[in-house]
């Protein structure tokens, strides 16, 4: 058996677009092969299953979200879940660059998402709206996620958040910044869910396309697509046109 990992947005299927018919094929002969497939995003777990909500012929059989914090098998049970501490939350929220009325501001639970500052990306009845405050007592909070203007302010915010909070990592996706516990990115946390799902020691195909891919590309000797930039295209070991085309090519 082998295991198959995806980012979703921009890999898996262009953003904003529906996954192309050509990788719901290959997805289903690699799952009809004994294989196991599963997606590694920057999502929630509320966006990701909405987003996959009108692909009611296949599921994958687990789900590595929030950048490797929280990962779920085929049936929605929590494999694992890597939670910011409350006091480290309090902080980074009290940070003047998290009050810019200007940036869109999510914060995601283990299983629920909530907007302090909508995102106009994200349709708001997805998101219900919270209060800073309200969100210091939600249980389990894995990350926060913050839209700044381009790649290069994300990346100096998040260098400002690991100054002052060096228990906090940042995963940057475009000009997305989603923060979450240092431990957690896409390679560390489907370490995690091999381990904890008893699958360790099969082998691990991934594909991404972005930053905040490079973790699980370099952890595990990794792929890219062809539309990647080309920082990815030097990091993959190999430069697939789709994931379908990866899947069969390794089937």
């Amino acid at each position: 058996m082998k295991i198959a990992a995806t980012d979703f947005d921009g890999t898996l299927c262009p953003i904003g677009e529906p996954i192309p018919a050509e990788n719901i094929k290959a997805i289903k002969a690699w799952q009809a092969a004994g294989h196991k497939f599963g997606i590694a995003t920057g999502r929630g777990l509320t966006l990701i299953r909405e987003a996959l909500a009108r692909y009611a012929d296949w599921q994958p059989d687990f789900l590595v979200c929030n950048n490797g914090a929280v990962s779920v098998d085929g049936a929605g049970k929590m494999i694992h879940c890597q939670a910011i501490a409350p006091e480290v939350l309090q902080g980074v929220l009290a940070m003047p660059i998290m009050q810019e009325e200007s940036h869109s501001l999510l914060v995601f639970t283990a299983r629920s998402v909530r907007s302090i500052r909508p995102n106009p990306d994200i349709p708001a009845g997805l998101v219900p709206p919270i209060t800073a405050a309200e969100a210091l007592a939600l249980p389990d909070v894995v990350q926060l996620s913050i839209k700044l203007a381009t790649p290069a302010e994300a990346q100096q915010v998040c260098d400002a958040i690991r100054t002052a909070y060096p228990s906090l990592g940042g995963n940057i996706n475009r000009s997305y910044l989603d923060i979450n516990a240092v431990e957690a990115d896409k390679g560390w946390g489907l370490q995690q869910m091999l381990a904890d799902s008893g699958w360790q020691g099969s082998e691990l195909l991934v594909i991404g396309d972005d930053k905040n891919d490079l973790p699980m590309i370099e952890r595990f000797a990794g792929f890219t697509v062809a539309t990647a930039k080309p920082f990815m295209h030097e990091a993959a070991s190999k430069v697939y046109p789709t994931v379908g085309a990866m899947l069969l090519a390794n089937m």
